[in-house]
């Protein structure tokens, strides 16, 4: 019997680090046990599925997941854990085991959690050559080449999604970028660059910053972005919201929280305000996430699935929603929406929204006022998408297929 023990910890700051337990993996089962220091603090870490108990706890094998979803979320998707099989088989002739990728994440990953023994990782250089590093990516997507810059690869415990990603340090004022540490030097903050992939025709980050313009016009709660222009292309950056200076903040996707396989279509939104509520106790947030949902349904984001929404946990154990991420035009699967709006999963309309806020019990004027000001903002998208620099063709092809009345 094969057994991998590694020590997790909630990291919120230098001074505050918790030893949260024990993640193992005994043959294919995962099992997690809170340390007592933990346990005595009381933080609801991942309050529904992974409750405060002093026993050892198996992991329940719900939502296509390796492990609990707390954890889970620590992970990176696809793009980076195929770096780190890639580089595992390069060097040790095998795949990592589960408890191998958390700790090729260790201290860098979203969010406060951290995973002890980390991986040795490569040192980074002082300042990141982004061209050097999208192209790199680039290859390795094509097979081009048998391994990624040690930068990358020191990235790619902690990158998240389908598109290549480099979290980085970086300074609104100057446009200067410098390796990712917790500690930065004055004037930079952290911030996430995300690299096109060559498929995409060099505008996926031009658009995605056209509907972050969008969705701050609409009043939504969107951190800083701004694109980025290198040789190898223009890149949509954001500022990242788990990491405030010297301290960090738990965040847990929708996803991690309810165990649910995030890949599969059919969930309802109105689970996604239930789930708001039990956790925030705060009616705002439910207007924040109606906003959120009135937005994916008319600007087209259909690719909104339940790890495109994440919650934040402070120090003190209290929760909110996080800002919004992840917002572009995505046809998602089928062509359907991935979270269907009051059982409507294929053509969503206003009338359709306006229904799902009387089943999640939002006042019925605060409802069309969120409605009336995200369909405002709408008329403005042709003009953040020029502004951006996304070719017109295209821009026009979007919002045909948005089939919006009174949009050019």
């Amino acid at each position: 019997m094969k057994m991998d023990a590694l020590n997790v910890q909630l990291c919120f700051s230098r001074e505050d680090v918790i030893s949260v337990g024990i993640l193992s993996q005994i043959d294919r089962t995962s099992v997690f046990q809170f340390s007592p220091e933990f346990l005595s603090r009381g933080l609801p870490l991942s309050p529904f599925y992974l409750p405060l108990r002093s026993a050892v706890q198996p992991y329940d094998r719900q939502g296509g997941m390796e492990t609990f979803g707390v954890f889970e979320d620590a992970l990176p998707d696809s793009w980076g854990r195929r770096i780190i099989d890639h580089h595992f088989i390069r060097t040790r002739g095998r795949t990592p085991t589960l408890m191998e990728r958390f700790a090729c994440v260790g201290n860098g990953g979203m969010g406060a959690l951290t995973f002890q023994p980390a991986e040795p990782a490569p040192a980074p250089d002082a300042v990141f050559d982004l061209n050097a590093l999208a192209e790199n990516a680039w290859d390795f997507d094509d097979n081009k080449i048998e391994d990624v810059l040690p930068e990358l690869r020191r990235l790619a415990g902690s990158s998240g999604g389908a598109r290549p990603k480099a979290l980085v340090g970086f300074n609104p004022d100057t446009g200067t970028v410098v390796a990712n540490n917790e500690a930065l030097p004055e004037g930079f903050e952290h911030w996430i660059v995300k690299f096109n992939t060559r498929n995409e025709g060099g505008y996926a980050g031009s658009l995605e910053f056209a509907y972050n313009e969008l969705a701050k016009a609409s009043g939504a709660d969107v951190p800083a972005c701004r694109l980025i222009d290198t040789k190898a292309g223009r890149f949509f950056a954001t500022r990242r919201f788990d990491r405030r200076r010297g301290s960090r903040l738990h965040l847990h996707s929708a996803a991690g929280l309810l165990h649910a396989n995030f890949r599969i279509a059919g969930e309802e939104y109105a689970t996604l305000f239930h789930l708001t509520a039990a956790l925030t106790r705060d009616y705002m947030a439910k207007k924040e996430l109606f906003r959120r949902v009135c937005l994916n349904v008319l600007a087209h984001n259909r690719d909104d699935h339940l790890k495109n929404f994440a919650f934040l946990m402070e120090a003190t154990g209290d929760w909110r929603l996080s800002p919004l991420f992840d917002f572009t035009f995505s046809s998602g699967p089928n062509g359907w929406h991935t979270l269907s709006v009051a059982g409507e999963g294929e053509r969503p309309t206003s009338k359709d929204l306006l229904k799902l806020a009387e089943t999640v019990e939002l006042e019925k004027a605060d409802a069309r006022d969120i409605l009336e000001q995200v369909c405002s903002g709408m008329a403005e998208l042709p003009r953040h998408g020029e502004n951006a620099g996304v070719p017109k063709a295209r821009m026009k092809a979007i919002i045909k297929t948005m089939g919006l009345p009174g949009l050019p």
